[in-house]
């Protein structure tokens, strides 16, 4: 396989002489910069960024809730307010929606803004990380508590996890996991046993029609952020609505519609009546980014539990998208000339296999990487054939995993050149059936890695590779092993 860089730069780093530290990347520093000008927490800011847009600013496009660039300012209203942000710190509102830099600083600023107003509030400064939660609600920009606290809660999942994310810019951000006690308690869950709770659309935006049977399940894409997106189906204004709506980095299902009730998402009368809608976050021309492994597998398994519910086959007639309903008479209306949705980046094959509960496309449709804290160990040893030098650095892993995506941090020293200092490694990985791969980031240098879990739910991986540094360190070769616990 290809020598992955990161792995070279620990080389590089073993058996040649020390050099000058890597410099931080752009959209790191302006993350660090803002948190320390404004007392707003890094990786509080970069966790609502990932949950809002996965660190992207799709070039000004404004999201389907008002949200527009890379940390989702809003357009309109108060919760977060564009216009606010832009005033706080001095600067244009467009330049904002186009700026990462300036987009960033402005959300640092609007939520230190509401930290101050809460602890006015309050009589109680927001000093512990799990205090700013009802800040990070209020930012989901969403009337409805069980919108903003969901939106909440999934940014706080995000830091009592941790991830590593690569941007839009380029760069990889990571966020280490955080002990938390945080969490609050969703409303009972009605509807479908596997929706994790039922958040009404706006009684305008479907029909109630006290229907027994349906015949199709419809697939959609959000065009936008799951909290969003769910806020905006709750708007009398939208004209819209869906069953079911998917969250891309653990699956979570949430039920919007009775499906009793004929939800408008088809736009198509004939479908609409009878079919099921499951809305899934993300945006269709960044499939790679939001149709995650985690979202295909909870989505398969709610259409499959409707299809054996109403007895509907399980094929590709009767489980459809957007863009293959019928008809476009309307703006709006179904059909591949008004909708794309999922788009071409929405692998059929996998998810029907899924649904099927087959092998096809996808090997074992269930991970066998469970979740929970994870630990274990890593050794890599580098040898530079014109120095004549070998080093080794090893050390501990630790991270966890969740909805089959794993998260892996550790700390590496060459025992030959320790004065070089600690490097900083990271892992991520996404689990599909007995196979892992992800990316492994040290010092800003990225290359993919892959593995394989076993029985017990232990993950091992072995990379080995050469690179013909030049200079004084010539053709450095390497080795290196991961082992990850069961």
């Amino acid at each position: 396989m290809p020598a992955p860089l990161s792995f070279l730069a620990l080389a590089l780093a073993a058996c040649s002489s020390p050099g000058e530290p890597v410099a931080p990347t752009t959209l790191d520093q302006a993350f660090e910069r803002a948190a320390t000008d404004y007392d707003v927490p890094r990786d509080l800011l970069v966790s609502i960024s990932w949950a809002q847009t996965r660190l992207r600013d799709r070039a000004g496009a404004e999201a389907v809730d008002g949200g527009v660039g890379i940390m989702h300012l809003q357009v309109d209203g108060d919760a977060p307010s564009l216009e606010r942000a832009a005033e706080l710190i001095g600067e244009d509102p467009d330049d904002l929606v186009l700026d990462p830099v300036l987009s960033v600083r402005g959300a640092a600023a609007v939520l230190r803004a509401w930290a101050d107003e809460q602890e006015q509030n309050l009589g109680e400064p927001v000093d512990e990380l799990q205090e700013w939660y009802p800040v990070v609600a209020r930012y989901a920009g969403a009337s409805d508590p069980l919108v903003a606290n969901g939106f909440a809660e999934q940014v706080f999942d995000l830091m009592q996890w941790g991830f590593l994310a690569q941007a839009s810019t380029g760069d990889w951000l990571e966020v280490r996991p955080h002990e938390l006690a945080w969490r609050s308690t969703w409303q009972a869950v009605s509807g479908s046993s596997l929706a994790t709770q039922f958040i009404p659309a706006s009684s305008s935006n479907y029909t109630n029609s006290s229907r027994s049977s349906v015949s199709q399940i419809v697939i959609h894409t959000m065009e936008g952020s799951y909290s969003g997106s769910i806020s905006w189906l709750q708007n009398p204004a939208a004209g819209a609505s869906a069953h079911y709506c998917v969250r891309s980095s653990d699956g979570e299902i949430t039920q919007m519609v009775d499906e009793e009730d004929t939800a408008w998402h088809a736009g198509h009368w004939e479908t609409n009546v009878a079919s099921i809608g499951i809305e899934h976050e993300g945006y269709v021309s960044d499939p790679g980014t939001w149709y995650t492994d985690a979202m295909y597998r909870s989505s398969a398994a709610l259409v499959r539990d409707i299809a054996d519910r109403y007895g509907i086959p399980k094929d590709r007639d009767h489980i459809i998208g957007h863009n293959e309903v019928p008809g476009c008479a309307y703006s709006g209306g179904g059909g591949s000339s008004c909708h794309t949705d999922p788009g071409s980046g929405w692998d059929w094959d996998y998810f029907m296999s899924l649904v099927n509960e087959s092998s096809a496309g996808g090997g074992s449709v269930s991970t066998l990487l469970p979740d929970g804290p994870k630990t274990g160990t890593f050794e890599v040893t580098a040898v530079s054939a014109r120095l004549g030098q070998q080093d080794r650095c090893t050390g501990a892993l630790s991270g966890s995993a969740t909805n089959g995506n794993l998260y892996l941090s550790a700390s590496c020293v060459g025992e030959r050149n320790a004065d070089r200092g600690e490097l900083r490694i990271a892992w991520s990985g996404a689990a599909m059936g007995t196979a892992i791969s992800g990316n492994v980031v040290v010092e800003g240098y990225s290359d993919p890695w892959s593995g394989t879990i076993g029985a017990d739910g232990s993950v091992t991986a072995t990379m080995a590779g050469a690179k013909d540094l030049g200079g004084d360190v010539g053709v450095v070769t390497y080795h290196a092993t991961i082992h990850v616990q069961p």
